[in-house]
């Protein structure tokens, strides 16, 4: 008997090279923890200027995750630029929205992780803090790998996948939830109150703002475990 394999759609980023020449490409962690979890891996152009071609896509996938970057233009949640942001490609931005808008559409499950996690704070009429250092008063160090707790609450879809209360993460992350998104609740946080997990009231949406692909640890095989048993149905 044929088992299954949900097509998972994974947007891609926009890179320019010395020549100026642009590449679609993502970090290849994400592809590979997505088939190490029994689903087939597929990578999404960003073609905001055919939003109808997007839409077809997302009509053939099974899945989507929305992988972490640099941050998004701020002027999608009404504020002005932070010296400190590393801003990616409005193309990116735009076409993810697209693709996140037809995904909820279709009631197609969706991870985000990372800058993931707060695109889909954003679509939902939420807001980031631009940069965690500048804007939030005693908080933790949270870039470069660094290690520290966070609280899961009870009652949660994560919390229901992961089945503990609380454990350690490597954080890469200088941006955080500021306004949570309308439809969204908070699922985890961290000892400085920065929010770590969100999730959707009424369908799959999970967004983490740890890198659960880049690591072999038991809560990270239970988070694409999960993901791939929603996709599957």
């Amino acid at each position: 008997m044929s088992v299954f394999e949900p097509f998972i759609g994974i947007t891609t980023d926009i890179k320019t090279d010395v020549a100026k020449e642009e590449s679609f490409l993502i970090e290849t962690t994400y592809a590979r923890a997505i088939a190490k979890a029994g689903g087939i891996p597929v990578l999404l152009p960003l073609l905001s200027a055919n939003g109808s071609l997007l839409e077809n896509l997302v009509a053939k996938i099974d899945g989507l995750l929305l992988p972490g970057g640099r941050d998004m233009d701020p002027k999608f949640y009404n504020e002005e630029p932070h010296p400190k942001l590393r801003l990616m490609s409005l193309e990116r931005t735009e076409s993810e929205m697209v693709i996140l808008e037809e995904a909820l559409k279709r009631d197609i499950p969706v991870l985000g992780i990372c800058g993931g996690m707060q695109l889909i704070n954003v679509f939902f009429k939420g807001s980031l803090y631009q940069d965690i250092p500048s804007l939030v008063p005693n908080a933790l160090i949270h870039e470069k790998g660094s290690v520290h707790k966070i609280y899961v609450e009870e009652g949660t879809l994560l919390q229901e996948i992961i089945q503990e209360k609380s454990f350690s993460i490597k954080s890469y992350h200088h941006q955080s939830v500021k306004a949570l998104g309308s439809g969204l609740r908070v699922c985890a946080t961290c000892p400085d109150g920065v929010i770590e997990a969100i999730e959707g009231t009424d369908s799959f949406i999970l967004g983490i703002q740890w890198h659960p692909e880049r690591e072999e640890s038991e809560i990270s095989k239970r988070i694409f475990k999960a993901f791939m048993d929603e996709c599957n149905k």
